[in-house]
């Protein structure tokens, strides 16, 4: 199989903005397609109830800018994936830089309760896919609503027989109220736009209840949730909610009844950890001002990707809660797909291993069948 990086540079460039990536990009000159290896259509899953996909391995809410990224990564293997999250208004997000590279040692793993903890730029670029650690911080940038029904229905269109797509949601307000009723909006911009699969991001800020992050309020989970379902059920959509990480086992399994109590299909989880970056030479915020905590993923956050599925999938047991987990996290080698359905996964997706290399899915395949 082809080695994509280091030869070759990510296919979302770096140096420019969301707007420019998402209008130019992907960037895969160089990019040779490879056959793939399709497993027995007897041996396809089913997804949520909505359709049989040909293999669990998809793409998370990030990378998935447009159609055009869209159908990239389903030729390139992927066959869930998820349409970049949208706001009910256009939204232009975080200036540049979006995205750094930070120092951290090959191999290490950072546990949950590195969560916050401050980190440094790298110095150089990683030489291979197992020293990958980036941070990210975009503010969820979002196009019209014209553009969004548009381009969403293209993006059902572009993929083959096997393949879903879920839309990702996020709601944009300053009161607890209007945030529940921005997400009801934009959840029907996606279903007009002819959505199969809605994913709501509750890994956002929280505006609602001061706890830095929605998913850490079981309660406020559920009554979003409810609202969701309330709008997609009719359309027999269903709704997945994507989450962070959560040190407290009792935490977590509130939030996974409450999930499942407000009528949601699935979990998706783990989000990027967010870490304090600061540039290596003048410990200003990496990012710029004001921007000093971002997301950090890629290969050093995978164990405790892992771990989450591991103990979600103990209190989905233990409950027999009929919720499905998507895993997300650090899988930048085809064989890390195998860890996360291993410790429990149904699913599992890639962002920045998809990114960096896009044969990634391919080489699973081919290993596979």
């Amino acid at each position: 199989m082809t080695q994509w990086f280091p030869e070759h540079k990510p296919i979302y460039d770096l140096n420019k903005s969301w707007e420019y990536n998402l209008e130019n990009g992907p960037f895969v000159e160089g990019f040779v397609k490879q056959e793939r290896k399709w497993a027995p259509k007897e041996k396809w899953i089913d997804f949520l109830g909505v359709c049989k996909v040909a293999s669990p391995l998809g793409v998370p809410a990030g990378p998935l800018l447009n159609s055009a990224w869209i159908d990239f990564a389903a030729q390139a293997g992927f066959d869930i994936l998820t349409y970049k999250t949208i706001r009910s208004n256009p939204y232009n997000g975080h200036a540049v830089p979006n995205i750094v590279y930070i120092d951290v040692e090959k191999g290490h793993q950072f546990s949950a309760a590195d969560s916050g903890i401050t980190v440094k730029t790298s110095p150089t670029t990683p030489t291979d896919m197992d020293s990958l650690s980036i941070t990210n911080s975009f503010g969820m940038p979002s196009k019209d609503r014209e553009y969004l029904l548009q381009d969403i229905k293209k993006a059902n269109g572009l993929l083959a027989d096997g393949q879903v797509m879920i839309v990702s949601v996020t709601g944009t307000s300053h009161s607890a109220h209007e945030f529940v009723k921005d997400m009801v909006d934009v959840a029907r911009i996606a279903v007009e736009a002819g959505s199969k699969v809605v994913e709501v991001n509750y890994s956002c800020p929280n505006v609602v209840t001061g706890e830095g992050q929605i998913y850490n309020n079981p309660d406020q989970v559920y009554e979003i949730s409810k609202a969701l379902v309330s709008e997609l059920q009719p359309h027999n959509i269903p709704l997945v909610i994507k989450v962070g990480v959560l040190e407290d086992k009792n935490k977590m399994e509130k939030l996974m009844l409450q999930a499942h109590r407000a009528g949601v299909t699935a979990i998706a989880g783990i989000n990027t950890m967010s870490m304090k970056v600061i540039d290596r030479d003048t410990n200003e915020p990496a990012l710029g001002p004001g921007r000093l905590s971002s997301g950090v993923c890629g290969a050093p956050i995978r164990q405790t990707a892992i771990d989450w599925i591991s103990q979600a999938r103990q209190v989905i047991d233990q409950h027999k809660l009929p919720l499905q987990l998507i895993g997300c996290g650090g899988i930048v080698q085809p064989q890390h797909f195998d860890d996360f359905l291993n410790a429990g996964a149904n699913f599992c997706t890639s962002a920045t291993g998809l990114m960096w290399d896009p044969y990634l899915a391919l080489k699973w395949h081919n290993m596979k069948n």
